[in-house]
């Protein structure tokens, strides 16, 4: 397999492992958070912001790790 398949199929993973973190987070958030009024609502878009980023940045490493294991 060539370098750029292995590219491409990065890329894709990386698209499909981005929207599962997006909806993972923002379900785990409500979970938690249970937004009840609009302070709870603040507080659920902040701790779903700081999940999906914590999320996103594992996957990115995730995925430069499995790329530069040619």
């Amino acid at each position: 397999m060539s370098s750029s398949d292995n590219g491409g199929a990065l890329v894709a993973l990386l698209w499909i492992v981005t929207i599962i973190i997006s909806i993972g987070s923002g379900i785990l958030a409500w979970n938690w958070i249970e937004p009840e009024s609009f302070w709870g609502a603040i507080g659920f878009l902040i701790v779903w912001g700081i999940l999906s980023k914590i999320g996103h940045f594992l996957a990115m490493g995730l995925v430069a790790l499995l790329g530069g294991m040619d």
